[in-house]
This record gives C-alpha cells, sequence and structure tokens, in this order.
C-alpha cells in the first residue's frame, strides 16, 4: 500500500515543490504504473511545471489539504510530472484532453488513466478546492471519478478504445503523399493576417502571446520580399518591445499577457521565449535599421546572462510569476516607491515615459511598466532626447537595485537540453550579427556544457540539474542542438562541431524517423512505451523540433553534399504534406523547412590566406558564411578545397549547385547582390 509521498528525491525543482505535500505523490515510472495494476486503481496524474501560477494555487489550495489528499491517497494512485523534463507524456496527454474535451488544455493539466493501458478517461486543468466560477469543486470530481470506476468500468472501457482509435487515426500516414510547394508559406501568411490584430498587433485578441515561431516564419518571407509579412513583423517586434510582454528594468519577456494590448502579463519568465526573441530582435534591428530594437535584444541577453546563467555554465529553465507577497509583487510599482529612490526630475521623467503619472494598470493599485511615450514626449522643458534617454538609463539602475531588494522570484535551475540549444543558437546568431563577440563565446559555451553534461552521457539526457543527468532525449532537443550547431559553425568553424552536428543528424533519421513512411516522431524508437508514439510537427510555444531538424538536415546536407540527409527530409515533409496543408499557421517551423527545401539559402564558403578580407563583404543573415580557416584533413571535397586553398577563395553554393570560385571581394558582392529577392518598400 503506498504510504508516503515519493518526490524527495527528484530531479525537478516542480516535483520537489511537492515533496511535502501530504499527497503521496509518485514520479512517473514502473513503481507508480504496476502499483495502479496491482491496486486496480486508477491513476491521477498531474501535469505541470515551476513557473506556472495556477499550478501553484492548486498545490496551495489541494494538494496540501489534508483532506484532499486522504481523498486522493484512499481512491487514486497520484503521479506528479514535470512538464519540462517529460514533454512526451505532456504532449500525449494534452492531445488526450482536446479529444475528451473538444477544448484545448494547459497547467496544471488533471487527467485520470486506466492502470492497464494508461489510457485517459477524464481531464482537465485546473480545480477549485469547492465551486467556483461554474467550475466543479476537485473534492466532489473526485468522489465522481471514483465512483464511475467502481460502477461503470464498462462505459470507460468502450471509451477508452475510441479515444485510442482516434489517437491511431491521427498516427496514420500515407508515404505516397505529395510534397507540397514552397507557396504553401505564402499562404501560411495570408491566413495569419486573418488573426493579426491590427490594433495592437499580434496575434488573437487574448491572451497576446509572442509566438516566436510564427514571427520566425515572418522573418523567413520578409528576408523573401513580401511585404505583408513585413508589416505583421515589424508591428509586432514594435509593440511587444514597448509593452507589458518586456521587464523594462532588467531585460527579457514575461510568458504572454492576459490582455489583447500587450499591457498586463502573466510574470513568469522563460528561457525559451528570449532565447528565440534574441535573434529576431538583432536581425531586424539591422535589417531595418531600428535602436530600439537593437536595445532589446541587448537587454534581453543582459537578462539571459544575469538572471538565468548557473555557476557550472548551463542556463536556467524558468524564472517563477510568484514571490510570497503575490503574483508579479516583484514587478509592480506606485508613484511612491518611484519618487522614494529618485530625485524629483528623474522620477519625473520616468514615470511619464511608463505611464505611472496615469491610473494604475494592475488591480486598480500598482503599475506595471509600459512605454506609454516617446523619449521626446517624456521630456520636461528644455531637455534634449539624449539627456532624457541618460535620465531613464540611470532612474533604470536606480529602481532595478531597489527592485533586487524585494523577495525574489523562484527560479528554476534545471538545465534542458533543447532550451539550452535555443538559447545557444540565439546567442551566437545575435552575436554574430550585432557584432557582439563575446555573445558568440557564451552561445558556445552553452553548447558545449549541453554535450559534454548531457549527450556525451551513455545513453544521452536531457536534463542536468545539482550534478545530475536524468531522462532520454527528445526530438525537442535534438533540433535546436543542430540548429545551434550550425550558428557556431558560421562564427567559427570547427571540423569537431560540424562532425557532433553531422552525429546528431544521423541520430535523428535512425532513432526518430519511421524507415518506412518517413514520419518524424517526438520520441525516439528505444523509448519507453506509451499510449501513443507523438508527432514532432506543430509549433507550441518552442519550435517544433522536428522542424529545426528537417532545417538541419537540409543545410547540412548542402554543406556536405550529402544525399541520405537531403532524401530523408524531403520524405519527411512530404509525409507531412496533408496536415501542413490543413493547418498550416500551426506549423510554422516546418514550413520554413519546407522553404529551406525549394528555395534553399545561400551557403557561403570563404578560405585562403587574409581571410578577414572577405569581412567587409555584405552578407545577408539569411544567407549562411562559412569561415574556413582551419586544416582540410578530414573536411568534404568542397570545405576541403576551400580550407586549403592557398589564394583567397569563396565559393557560392545554392542547394546542390556550386558557382565558380572568386577571389575578389567585389566579385563575391556582386553574386551575393544578385541573389537578394527584389527589395519592397
Amino acid at each position: 500500500m503506498p504510504t508516503s509521498n515519493k518526490l524527495g528525491d527528484a530531479l525537478s525543482p516542480y516535483l520537489l515543490q511537492h515533496a511535502d505535500n501530504p499527497v503521496h505523490w509518485y514520479p512517473w515510472g514502473e513503481e507508480a504504473l504496476e502499483l495502479a495494476r496491482r491496486l486496480d486503481r486508477p491513476i491521477l496524474l498531474s501535469v505541470g511545471y515551476s513557473a506556472c501560477h495556477w499550478c501553484h494555487v492548486m498545490a496551495r489550495e489541494s494538494f496540501r489539504d489534508e483532506e484532499i489528499a486522504e481523498r486522493m491517497n484512499r481512491d487514486f494512485i497520484n503521479i506528479k510530472v514535470d512538464r519540462e523534463e517529460r514533454a512526451d507524456l505532456d504532449r500525449i496527454y494534452q492531445l488526450s484532453h482536446q479529444l475528451l474535451t473538444g477544448q484545448g488544455g494547459g497547467w496544471p493539466l488533471t487527467v485520470f488513466l486506466d492502470p492497464e493501458d494508461l489510457a485517459p478517461f477524464f481531464a482537465g486543468t485546473y480545480y477549485p478546492p469547492e465551486r467556483r466560477h461554474g467550475m466543479i469543486a476537485f473534492p466532489e470530481l473526485l468522489a465522481r471519478i471514483d465512483r464511475v470506476w467502481k460502477t461503470r468500468r464498462g462505459e470507460l472501457y468502450q471509451q477508452n478504445q475510441q479515444l485510442l482509435k482516434a489517437m491511431a487515426a491521427l498516427d496514420e500516414a500515407d508515404p505516397q503523399a505529395e510534397l507540397p510547394g514552397a507557396e504553401l508559406a505564402g499562404e501560411c501568411v495570408e491566413q495569419l493576417q486573418n488573426f493579426f490584430d491590427r490594433n495592437h498587433a499580434g496575434f488573437g485578441t487574448g491572451p497576446k502571446f509572442p509566438q516566436a515561431p510564427v514571427l520566425e516564419l515572418l522573418a523567413t518571407m520578409t528576408g523573401r520580399g513580401q511585404e505583408e509579412s513585413r508589416y505583421m513583423l515589424y508591428g509586432t517586434l514594435t509593440a511587444m518591445a514597448r509593452s507589458g510582454l518586456v521587464d523594462h528594468l532588467a531585460g527579457g519577456f514575461y510568458r504572454y499577457c492576459v490582455d489583447g494590448k500587450w499591457e498586463i502579463p502573466h510574470f513568469e519568465k522563460m528561457l525559451y521565449d528570449s532565447a528565440q526573441l534574441l535573434p529576431l530582435y538583432a536581425e531586424m534591428a539591422v535589417a531595418w535599421n531600428e535602436p530600439e530594437m537593437a536595445m532589446t535584444a541587448r537587454m534581453t541577453m543582459k537578462w539571459i546572462e544575469s538572471e538565468m546563467l548557473l555557476e557550472d555554465g548551463g542556463l536556467a529553465s524558468s524564472l517563477d510569476a510568484d514571490t510570497p507577497e503575490g503574483e508579479g509583487a516583484y514587478y509592480l510599482w506606485t508613484p511612491d516607491q518611484v519618487r522614494s529612490v529618485l530625485d524629483s526630475s528623474d522620477a519625473d521623467v520616468f514615470m511619464r515615459r511608463y505611464g505611472l503619472d496615469g491610473p494604475p494598470n494592475f488591480e486598480s493599485e500598482r503599475w506595471h511598466l509600459v512605454v506609454r511615450r516617446s523619449l521626446a514626449e517624456s521630456a520636461g522643458e528644455d531637455e534634449t532626447e539624449d539627456q532624457v534617454g541618460a535620465s531613464i538609463r540611470q532612474a533604470s539602475r536606480i529602481l532595478l537595485d531597489e527592485r533586487g531588494r524585494r523577495p525574489r522570484p523562484g527560479r528554476d535551475d534545471k538545465v534542458l537540453a533543447g532550451w539550452n540549444g535555443l538559447a545557444a543558437a540565439g546567442m551566437i546568431r545575435a552575436g554574430r550579427i550585432l557584432g557582439e563577440e563575446s555573445w558568440c563565446k557564451r552561445g558556445e559555451a552553452v553548447l558545449d556544457f549541453v554535450q559534454d553534461r548531457l549527450f556525451d552521457q551513455d545513453p544521452p539526457c536531457s536534463v542536468w540539474r545539482a550534478g545530475r543527468a536524468d531522462h532520454m532525449p527528445t526530438l525537442d532537443d535534438f533540433g535546436p542542438l543542430i540548429a545551434a550547431c550550425l550558428e557556431s559553425l558560421q562564427w567559427d568553424f570547427d571540423i569537431k562541431r560540424l562532425e557532433w552536428a553531422g552525429k546528431l543528424a544521423n541520430e535523428v533519421i535512425d532513432r526518430f524517423q519511421h524507415p518506412a513512411t518517413g514520419v518524424l516522431y517526438l520520441t525516439g524508437h528505444d523509448h519507453e512505451r506509451l499510449v501513443t508514439r507523438p508527432r514532432s510537427q506543430a509549433d507550441e510555444a518552442t519550435p517544433a523540433g522536428g522542424g529545426l531538424a528537417l532545417i538541419g538536415l537540409l543545410r547540412l546536407g548542402h554543406l556536405t553534399a550529402n544525399e541520405a540527409w537531403l532524401g530523408a527530409a524531403e520524405k519527411a515533409l512530404a509525409v507531412a504534406g496533408p496536415e501542413l496543408r490543413r493547418q498550416p499557421t500551426i506549423h510554422a517551423t516546418w514550413l520554413r523547412a519546407l522553404v529551406e527545401l525549394h528555395e534553399p539559402a545561400d551557403q557561403v564558403l570563404v578560405g585562403g590566406p587574409e581571410i578577414h578580407r572577405w569581412n567587409g563583404v555584405p552578407v545577408s543573415p539569411r544567407q549562411c558564411i562559412y569561415r574556413l580557416t582551419g586544416p582540410a584533413d578530414g573536411l568534404p571535397d568542397i570545405l576541403a578545397r576551400v580550407a586549403g586553398s592557398t589564394r583567397p577563395i569563396a565559393i557560392v553554393c545554392r542547394g546542390t549547385t556550386c558557382l565558380a570560385p572568386v577571389h575578389e571581394p567585389d566579385e563575391l558582392a556582386r553574386i551575393l547582390d544578385n541573389s537578394q529577392p527584389e527589395k519592397t518598400e
């Protein structure tokens, strides 16, 4: 019989937060699953993450309540899962929630499973301890589930079979499916216009998320001259940079805003949001000559290094929304608090800039910082914009120091391979674009950390914390790491990095791709057998690992003339074609891969003596440039030819075709300029 809480030795900070609950929690594993089968009890599966506000609320209201815990312990086997550690379980049971309820899920996710086949028979999210706002009380729900389990088992079995059939149907694949054309990405942009908020930018009406994978697709299409993509991308990046989605003192992005005006966020900060938005702001700052976007990129990088960097070199996962004083309390201000630490002139300028001279925007009592006025509009009499900027920077430093004296939000300090891969790729890419060498070095160090501490393990692991590594990696880990390797190779070409990228690419094909159909799965063939095997196609807040892996296979395949990688990518895109056509807007990363297949990015290989002579050639961020300065030994043929050249050399390759070599920067510049899309005003 279960007699205690089993989370005390967990790796996850989220699970450790529940280790002192009176609930007899188990981590997901054979011990709990076998016990549920032996005792013939349904499994109560609770999925969340440490920065989740409503997860904390349900824990405080229900999981710490002795009477509720007693009922849970008596009638169920209770399993707690960190969705960031077990993306596979979260993906499966979020899908189950959608199939059972017809609605999207969320966190905390509350699912009841049949122990025999792990099929879910009821799913929901947050439940209060008593009836509230039309929601059933959690104790009442527990009683109903227990009664149904004991008296209507046959009905549950029939429902389970129907659900399992529906899940199996979603996995059906036609290996003869026709490969979509690149125009599908343009059709996706047309559909996105229907959801674009032309008053406040972004997509939808609220809650409003950054949707970084969609923004990356818009950047790709903007780079190909599509004006409507530019309009939506520019509007959204500008609106977010000035909004409540950004921490205007420390940098970094909150997870989302609860309203359509980008005003008030849920205050958790996730590494993945800033990791993805950092290079987008850097790229567009240069493309559009926008200092404000460059500043947003610099503030984002500052936040990553100051708040998320761990002593051992990896990056933490998230900052909590809550402190003992309430959600968001760490970030909120009143005019009196501002005036208490700033002199009157700086306080006046700061409050005009961020709206503290108007009505409060948070619960009618406090102010969350949102840019309300331009620098010129924030100025007092006889003040220049430069003076206002200096005043605001000084005020921000003082207020940030003052804020640091408050109780800090908790930090989830586990290192996730995939999220660190996104961050490494973002830092290196942004550093190359803005000429920040230290950012590139930081990204390299993060990538080295993941390789050394996680992927050089046997078997490879996806989570690191406090000297321990655990959990099998998924395709959502491999895809970002290949992307990071490719960014690394463009900054400092190292054959060891190329070899690791190739090893990752081979593992994608060998472990995650169905050999007959070409389908890419989230989990490897050697993964724990679950109720279904989810694919890695749809984007979430993070890009689909399958889409990033395909872009990586295509770019590596073109770089090294590896037809196996190119063929595997084309096969995966073809079999996914029907789903991409049906719902293009949730497959932005796969559509980027589709564009890469049909219209490969220019790959520019430069080498020979005086490698610096090529530095002045204007290369678009959407063109890939590799500086081959090392020995040619071990490199594929064309790379070896460039690396071993005794005179300056540049070769531009487009897909599987390489142009004749050139030896002067102006010749290369002409070739690259001719390959750019027609510019639009």
